[in-house]
């Protein structure tokens, strides 16, 4: 059967927030001519259009005006096309599941993976994934971004620091760290100060807000402010645990659900948008609410991918140890250990990962990116200006650093 969205109606959208429900209904004519399976899709996304970062909403946009004029790009009209000969999810027959397109995504999922099309769901999907990327193209101008990534707090010893990195860039072994941390804050802030983008300029920390995160211009975000929030998260997953009433798959859809007001807490007070990034950092990461460098990897992640700032600063710091899960989900008081030298793995691989996740952005050979040990003397630095593959022992502070890797 041949799936298809022309039962859309307006009403379908009344639930939706203000700005998604009004652009819904301003390209209903667009969206009642995509293929079901990839109108639900679409549509989950667009539920939280309010909630976007500024990108997000260009992005959005621009896809509605594509689709609205995709007559013209026949290599669009070919990808759209393998969604509609995908078989149709009995959901789709249910009037109105697009008031509810997580649902409907979660229930298409199901069907497709029973129905043995979930390789063609894919493969259409990475098809349109390749069209979105022209797309952004388009949109999105060349940034000159910079990513600085701080790992070691409390962790001393090193070896062969940042290996996976060493082959892209410079590796600098004999940086004082005294003034670091000052001076990598001083450049954000000179940066936000120079560009003041909405969400273009982030520092996000391991464990407590650094007092310069909180400059104007800078947004800021902590797994240490995020406490309260965390612990509640925590004791909503160990009920649900204990009394047994949802699987760990319907807890996760449980938990993205939520609102900033089931939870509370959230550093991002009256900006609805910090306040939802940060709640679906907590109930969309695996071990965000546990592990600080879990955290903050995680965010880096998503802040790459949905805000594509120009400037990130990340600090990771000491993680809680690792025990048996009954204990790191537990909400009860008590001192943690904490693990450094532990950390610091973790923090090496989530910079390396943070690397590689900026190297997927348009422009990307216009990025700068350092990761530097705070508590050591070694430092990357992978820039156009620099060499790669190399090594310096030459003696240097990290301002001279930052300036020689902004070229």
């Amino acid at each position: 059967m041949i799936a298809s969205s022309a039962s859309l109606q307006s009403s379908d959208f009344a639930q939706y927030p203000p700005q998604a429900r009004d652009l819904a209904r301003r390209y209903l004519p667009t969206l009642t001519s995509l293929p079901v399976a990839f109108l639900a899709v679409f549509l989950r996304e667009l539920m939280g259009y309010d909630w976007q970062f500024p990108v997000e909403r260009a992005e959005t946009e621009a896809q509605l005006h594509t689709f609205r004029n995709r007559g013209d790009l026949p290599n669009l009209q070919q990808t759209l096309a393998r969604f509609d000969s995908l078989p149709l999810a009995p959901c789709f027959q249910r009037a109105g599941w697009a008031a509810q397109p997580s649902r409907a995504v979660e229930e298409m999922t199901a069907f497709l993976w029973s129905a043995g099309a979930m390789d063609a769901f894919h493969a259409a999907g990475s098809a349109y994934g390749d069209q979105l990327a022209q797309i952004r193209a388009q949109q999105e101008k060349v940034r000159d971004r910079l990513c600085i990534v701080i790992v070691g707090r409390d962790a001393p010893g090193e070896g062969d620091l940042f290996r996976h990195l060493r082959p892209h860039g410079t590796c600098f072994e004999n940086v004082r760290a005294a003034g670091g941390l000052k001076a990598v804050m001083s450049l954000l802030e000179k940066r936000a100060q120079a560009d003041p983008v909405p969400y273009a300029h982030w520092y996000v920390d391991g464990g407590e807000t650094h007092d310069s995160g909180a400059r104007a211009g800078v947004s800021s975000i902590s797994y240490g402010g995020l406490a309260l929030t965390r612990r509640n998260l925590l004791q909503y997953m160990v009920t649900a645990r204990s009394l047994g009433s949802v699987g760990p798959e319907e807890l996760r859809s449980k938990m993205m659900q939520m609102g900033p007001a089931q939870l509370g807490n959230l550093q991002g007070g009256s900006d609805e948008v910090l306040r939802r990034f940060e709640l679906s950092v907590l109930t969309e990461g695996a071990g965000t609410q546990i592990f600080s460098t879990t955290f903050v990897q995680w965010t880096a992640r998503e802040l790459l991918r949905r805000a594509r700032p120009d400037t990130l600063v990340l600090r990771y710091a000491p993680r809680q140890a690792d025990r048996p899960m009954n204990e790191l989900i537990s909400v009860e008081d008590g001192e943690q250990e904490l693990d450094p030298r532990g950390s610091l793995v973790d923090a090496e691989m989530g910079a390396y990962y943070t690397w590689i996740n900026l190297n997927r952005l348009h422009g990307e050979e216009n990025c700068r990116f350092i990761a530097w040990h705070e508590s050591g003397t070694t430092a990357i630095a992978v820039s156009p200006a620099l060499a790669k593959g190399t090594v310096s022992t030459q003696t240097c502070d990290v301002e001279q650093l930052l300036r020689w890797s902004l070229g």
